[in-house]
């Protein structure tokens, strides 16, 4: 039997949270909180992901601010400043400890797999532990289930055993030393990663230049370094080594899963379709009905840039062709998502497990191939050969559609006599997180 502690924080609201992965760019990195806000969105994913390119960032991301040198002494003005601007803005928010695989100070562009477990552990303890009573989530990583693609492409094989289980070792030791030093509040706030789901993309990602070709099928569920593959993974090492410890820390990090379709090329699949596979794939939890299921709350939603790059091309290669806008594949995602909700052959323990709507970009620089974001700031080229961010901020579409989208849905909230974003039990104390024994 394992117990899993329930992140009280984000289960604890009666309405959809409405969420965004929040890339912030510079020199002010609390730019455009104030913008997406406008929007009526509940809850950022804060992400330093391209903060390198821009005047005020430094070597690969938020981590390099925090230590430009490998022998300097953590600054935290800059974090500290972003995440009470976050905290004033928004009534949730999270913070991405690495992220993606080369934010770790005096590791400062290695991937990961380069960085000692041990290494990796101790900074996520270390953001943890600053900051967990003024965040509501920590996603360890960003697009976990992703890292084997980039890795076939430097590297030319696939994630194997060696590599899994360097992941495996990093998200085990973050949870026991949260766990330790933080206590079990703080250790039901972090969550393994956000993940991606693609199944009918042709093109993934078009950053620095370069263009990547997506193989078919889910990688939500077939992926390695997918939450079933993580925990198949879990239990194989366990099982090797005749103890029970990777099984039950993942159980706990996948409890509360996020995240996003990316599918491009119109709206053949929608988040809506992903919810329907992971369901019948049994990742929600009940204790009776599905006790191997792991997910207790989720957020899903949609990502624009996969849209945006395959609109970018086909306008050049077939401009009169006629293919959906980012802002109508994110209302199709939506109506995908409220159909889950609504059919009658899903059961209700797994629509009370869905907590929100996630849109990845919410804010963000502009791309090779235009706009992917809700918000986003005006940029003009340094003589450095970085970017300035600043104002004025523009609300592209996207952010229209997801402003009309939010707003449509707290209406009708408020139509129905409920108060928006009401706690169902308000916790007595923050000191007393919610066990739950799953199977």
């Amino acid at each position: 039997m394992t117990t899993v502690v329930l992140n009280r924080t984000l289960g604890a609201r009666s309405s959809l949270v409405f969420a965004g992965d929040y890339e912030v760019v510079g020199p002010e990195p609390a730019l455009g909180h104030e913008a997406v806000a406008s929007l009526a969105a509940d809850m950022i994913f804060i992400h330093y992901h391209h903060r390198h390119e821009f005047e005020g960032g430094a070597n690969k991301g938020l981590w390099g601010s925090v230590s430009r040198a490998s022998d300097a002494a953590y600054d935290w003005e800059e974090l500290d400043r972003t995440v009470g601007s976050a905290n004033k803005n928004f009534s949730l928010v999270a913070v991405y400890p690495v992220g993606w695989a080369h934010m770790v100070p005096e590791h400062l562009g290695e991937t990961i797999l380069d960085v000692p477990p041990e290494v990796v552990s101790d900074w996520v303890c270390a953001v943890v532990e600053r900051y967990w009573q003024q965040v509501d989530l920590f996603p360890i990583f960003y697009e976990m289930n992703v890292f084997d693609l980039f890795f076939r492409t430097t590297h030319g094989q696939p994630y194997g055993d060696e590599q899994k289980r360097h992941i495996l070792d990093c998200l085990a030791l973050s949870a026991e030393k949260v766990l330790e030093r933080c206590g079990e509040t703080a250790y039901s706030k972090l969550t393994a990663a956000t993940f991606v789901e693609l199944t009918q993309s042709c093109f993934y990602w078009m950053s620095e230049g370069k263009l990547m070709e997506l193989p078919r099928g889910s990688s939500l569920l077939n992926a390695p370094l997918s939450p079933p593959d993580l925990l198949a993974t879990a239990q194989k090492f366990d099982d090797e080594a005749g103890v029970v410890r990777y099984v039950p820390v993942i159980r706990q990090l996948l409890h509360q899963l996020v995240f996003w379709n990316a599918d491009d090329s119109g709206a053949m699949d929608t988040v809506g379709n992903d919810m329907f596979r992971i369901y019948d794939a049994g990742f929600f939890h009940h204790p009776e009905k599905n006790p191997k299921g792991f997910v207790h709350k989720l957020i899903c939603g949609w990502d624009a840039q996969p849209q945006n790059t395959f609109a970018y091309l086909l306008e050049r290669l077939q401009p009169k062709l006629v293919v959906p806008s980012c802002a109508d594949l994110l209302e199709e995602n939506w109506r995908g998502f409220q159909e889950f909700l609504s059919a009658p052959r899903v059961e209700d323990y797994a629509k009370k497990a869905v907590n929100g709507f996630v849109l990845d970009d919410i804010f963000k620089c502009t791309k090779q191939s235009g706009v992917t974001s809700a918000v986003y700031p005006t940029e003009r080229l340094l003589s450095s050969g970085r970017r300035h961010g600043g104002e004025p901020l523009t609300v592209s579409p996207i952010g229209e559609k997801y402003r009309s989208i939010i707003n449509n849905y707290k209406s009708n909230i408020q139509k129905q006599g409920e108060h928006y974003g009401s706690v169902k039990q308000k916790p007595a104390s923050t000191s007393e997180p919610l066990h739950y024994s799953a199977g």
